[in-house]
């Protein structure tokens, strides 16, 4: 064994075999383990390890030479081929069970014990490391190529079939269904080993297992339950895999399972429509630049063809929308994150990113396995709002930490796009707000964005934003900084950093995230300040944040953090790659609880620089309002905290959600009401029909047999005329919400059934409803329904 970066050979003088681990196998054969101990007295088995190399080395020999045999038709290949599968067959029932997880000690068992091993299901392996890969897919192809060549006799046949191959089902059969990414993986060999063996049964129960998978561990909208792309990719492509290998699968003639099934000209595709929706996820969650929207443990570097044109759109049963316009190299995406943590998660709900001038701006970095996973990781790394300086709880099934969809305007033009959602779980018993909204605005062949985040509850708030994780980058102020410290960290602090990637630091009892903010500068705000994150890109372009201090103790932090996705997972230049962070921190005084309502301005400045000329925010009560100027342009945007309040600024007043006034000059261009029934300006009124609220009191769906996708409510026909294009927001009881596009509207058993565009995902009873899809959860009590609806003028 040697090291691929120094070439240090092992065991060696300084890592010798010093001591031997023996264990009886199942035959009552002593097999002997060499080591060397580390100081933490971990295990290093440097001979197994070549062991285990050998084997798999073996392995893609034999299918070598079985591929040789079929090139060549040369008997000579299947026989060296058969030799190695006939020894695997003859050693395999001596293998130990064995658990082998990276940076954990090692565990070797006796022939003498047997299931439940005390490790996580699918630990205890014993052919490879990971029992998902325990029956050899290569070793089953290679059978089926040479078992008719004459190099197996009848007997040869007989003790590879029944010691290897039906063996390794038998060990997988000990383990229930696990419903991971890592399934197909498994179901792919088990399909194999039906094909190869002649065993329906172990068809049917790939099948059994796919159908689980897929109906238990997605999301309605087509979303794998981790979230992250990445794993999603590997989940569905996966999948698409057992469906090419079971396409038109028939059984044996007379062959039926023992309630009577038997397949014939199988297409599981078409019994699971889930397949279809998961696979448009990738086209989605993609930037116009084709990169990977690179959320939870999403590998940054993956991704497809570019986009030619950015629209708003919408996963809501994962939480993640994101606001679009523009065309060509003028794209903009303003994203915002609201999902729970189902394994692979980041500590990020309501992280936002942007994209713009061809390259994400502010940006999330997504997965590493190098020992700064920590960072990558913390809610402090993320664009979002950091409370008490903890960590987001990282959610569960037990303790989910899904944020809630509030309000989605996709938008029918580029000039005003809306999306808010709720995230208060991701701080429970800490705060009584978290909620953030994004208004995306078109401004000439440009956008700008107003990030409105109110924070209550804790007493400190830290509103983060972080720049591009691909090239160097900085921040340039307009107000002088001065040094703080070489991190954003009390001084004196202890700072133990990660040795690997499942070794955790120490920062004292301080967040570890506050450790990778270094050379940090600071200055006091007490009203406005400007920053520009700009970046060394080939793409011209830049961010330019318009903020504003909310009381006299704001202090702005600038650092620069490791950036990760350039050092590429080697460890040993994670230092060398940074990228910019603004810090905006609010600090209530001792024993009081804080309230903040960050209203910041992000400007997506191209090649011509920046076009904003001014920004004023108004104080109101209940809201914000707040006024961008650009040329000889004017925009108003008010937002009150409930649809039914009243605001105004000067001459404009509103009585809704959302309100926009757009001017040039004193002449009124264009207005937006959202939410409301009212909005004035001057002499010019815009009326809307506000916010339709009622109950859900049944669903219908295609995929139970239905001819519609829908929701019966008891909301009059009179009110909902017109709601094709908006948003149904469903509430379950237990303040859960999804979120759906409506299509069309017709009456139903005295109430309205309003038609979807895609599976609800769910069915409601009565007293209460289920999910029908991951996360499965069901609830008692009246199930709500909210349509926002929107009005429009313009002069054009």
């Amino acid at each position: 064994m040697y090291c691929q970066h120094c070439d240090l050979r092992y065991p060696n003088d300084l890592y010798p075999d010093d001591q031997s681990l023996h264990v009886v196998n199942s035959r009552g054969e002593t097999h002997e383990y060499p080591y060397w101990d580390d100081d933490d007295g971990y295990h290093h088995f440097f001979q197994a390890k070549g062991w285990y190399v050998q084997r798999e080395y073996f392995q893609d020999v034999a299918r070598w030479l079985a591929e040789l045999y079929v090139a060549t038709e040369e008997e000579k290949y299947a026989r060296r081929s058969a030799l190695i599968l006939r020894r695997f067959a003859e050693v395999y029932p001596g293998y130990l069970v064995h658990f082998d997880y990276p940076f954990r000690q090692k565990i070797l068992w006796s022939g003498e014990e047997d299931f439940p091993y005390p490790v996580p299901a699918f630990r205890a392996a014993k052919w490879s490391w990971w029992a998902y890969m325990d029956i050899s897919e290569d070793l089953l192809k290679t059978y089926e190529v040479i078992r008719d060549s004459g190099a197996l006799s009848a007997d040869d046949q007989q003790l590879i079939e029944t010691d290897l191959f039906h063996a390794m089902v038998g060990f997988i059969d000990n383990y229930e269904p696990a419903l991971t990414n890592m399934d197909p993986t498994l179901l792919r060999s088990l399909i194999w080993a039906g094909r190869v063996l002649h065993e329906p049964e172990y068809i049917h129960d790939a099948v059994r297992r796919i159908g689980l998978l897929t109906r238990q561990q997605f999301f309605a909208d087509g979303a794998w339950r981790e979230g992250a792309v990445s794993y999603h990719n590997q989940t569905t492509r996966g999948l698409g895999i057992l469906v090419d290998l079971l396409d038109g699968y028939s059984d044996l003639p007379g062959y039926t399972t023992a309630d009577g099934a038997r397949f014939d000209v199988l297409d599981v595709g078409e019994q699971l429509p889930i397949l279809g929706r998961a696979h448009e996820v990738p086209n989605l969650l993609r930037y116009p630049n084709g990169r990977v929207v690179a959320f939870h443990d999403t590998w940054a570097r993956e991704g497809s063809e570019p986009t030619q044109r950015s629209q708003s759109a919408i996963l809501p049963e994962l939480g993640h929308a994101w606001l679009g316009s523009g065309e060509g190299d003028g794209q903009v995406q303003t994203h915002l994150h609201f999902s729970g943590g189902y394994g692979h998660q980041h500590r990020d709900v309501l992280g936002m990113t942007l994209f713009a001038g061809g390259q994400e701006r502010i940006g999330d970095m997504g997965y590493t396995h190098t020992r700064y996973r920590a960072w990558t990781t913390t809610t402090l790394s993320h664009n979002t709002v950091t409370v008490n300086g903890l960590d987001q709880q990282p959610g569960s099934l037990e303790n989910p930490s899904d944020g809630a969809l509030t309000l989605f305007v996709p938008g029918k033009d580029d000039l005003l796009a809306v999306v808010e959602a709720d995230g208060r779980r991701a701080y429970p018993g800490l705060v009584d707000n978290y909620r953030r909204m994004l208004v995306q605005i078109g401004a000439g062949d440009g956008a700008y964005v107003v990030d409105l985040f109110h924070v209550a509850g804790g007493s400190r708030h830290e509103y983060v934003l972080t720049g591009d994780a691909d090239h160097d980058g900085a921040l340039e102020h307009d107000l002088p900084m001065e040094r703080y410290g070489p991190m954003l960290l009390p001084e004196g602090v202890d700072v133990q950093l990660p040795t690997g990637e499942s070794t955790p630091g120490e920062a004292g009892g301080h967040n570890l995230g506050y450790a990778f903010l270094r050379d940090v500068e600071q200055t006091p705000i007490d009203g406005e300040w400007t920053v520009s994150f700009s970046s060394d890109v080939e793409a011209a372009g830049a961010v330019r944040v318009h903020g504003t201090a909310l009381s006299g103790g704001d202090t702005l932090y600038s650092a620069q953090a490791p950036s990760i996705r350039r050092a590429k997972d080697d460890d040993a230049v994670l230092d060398q790659f940074t990228m910019p962070v603004l810090v905006h921190r609010r600090q209530a005084a001792e024993g009081e609880t804080l309230t903040s309502r960050f209203v910041t301005v992000l400007e997506a400045i191209g090649a011509d620089g920046s076009f904003i000329d001014g920004v004023e925010r108004f104080e109101i009560d209940g809201g914000a309002a707040i006024r961008v100027a650009w040329g000889d342009v004017s925009d108003l945007l008010l937002v009150s905290d409930e649809g039914s309040a009243s605001m105004s600024v000067a001459d404009v007043k509103m009585e809704g959600r959302l309100g926009f006034v757009r001017w040039r000059g004193d002449e009124v261009l264009e207005m937006r009401l959202v939410g409301g029934t009212r909005l004035t300006v001057g002499g010019r009124e815009l009326a809307g029909e506000g916010v339709l609220r009622g109950r859900v009191t049944g669903t219908t769906r295609r995929e139970a047999g239905d001819d519609e996708d829908g929701l019966v409510t008891d909301l009059a026909g009179s009110l909902t005329e017109g709601a094709e294009g908006l948003w149904a927001i469903m509430a379950e009881a237990d303040g859960f919400h999804h979120g759906h596009e409506i299509v069309g509207v017709e009456e139903y058993g005295g109430g309205v059934m309003l038609k979807l565009a895609s599976d609800p995902g769910y069915e409601v009873t009565a007293d209460g409803g289920r999910q029908a899809y991951f996360p499965g959860r069901s609830w008692q009590g009246e199930t709500l329904v909210e349509i926002t609806t929107m009005s429009s003028w313009s002069d054009r």
